[in-house]
């Protein structure tokens, strides 16, 4: 089901530990393509920066490529039965997705401990990247 099939409530975003469990996962996903694409392409014979550079491009656009293609999800996200959708129910988009994972920097400092105040101070559960994108994280069944 593409989107949600209502405006997703206070109790709809109740879903923090599956978002953390998620992230993880999609860290060690995103380390790992990263790693893959580098060593790959020093395998290959091109030079180390470049490697470097296209190993970080593959791991930077893993979630927001993910997001925007398939509902809203991630690999982490599909694993803990969430996903991410517009504050009226639609379905995550492109746009939306590279918003909020752009400003992933931020929520990401100190261990994503910013991410984490900021959902604690949201009514949504809203960390920076979802306040500017207009999104939320909901339970994929709804």
């Amino acid at each position: 089901m593409a989107g949600y099939s209502r405006r997703p409530d206070r109790d709809d975003t109740d879903v923090v530990g599956a978002r953390v469990g998620a992230q993880i996962v999609d860290n060690i996903v995103t380390v790992a393509a990263l790693l893959g694409v580098f060593f790959a392409g020093m395998a290959a014979g091109l030079p180390g920066m470049l490697s470097l550079f296209l190993g970080v491009a593959v791991g930077g656009y893993y979630m927001f490529l993910l997001e925007g293609a398939w509902d809203g999800k991630t690999l982490g996200k599909h694993l803990f039965g969430i996903k991410v959708v517009t504050e009226d129910g639609s379905e995550c988009g492109y746009v939306d997705s590279l918003v909020r994972n752009v400003l992933q920097i931020v929520d990401g400092f100190f261990y994503y401990a910013v991410g984490l105040v900021l959902m604690a101070s949201s009514d949504k559960r809203q960390r920076l990247g979802d306040r500017v994108a207009d999104t939320v994280v909901v339970p994929e069944g709804g």
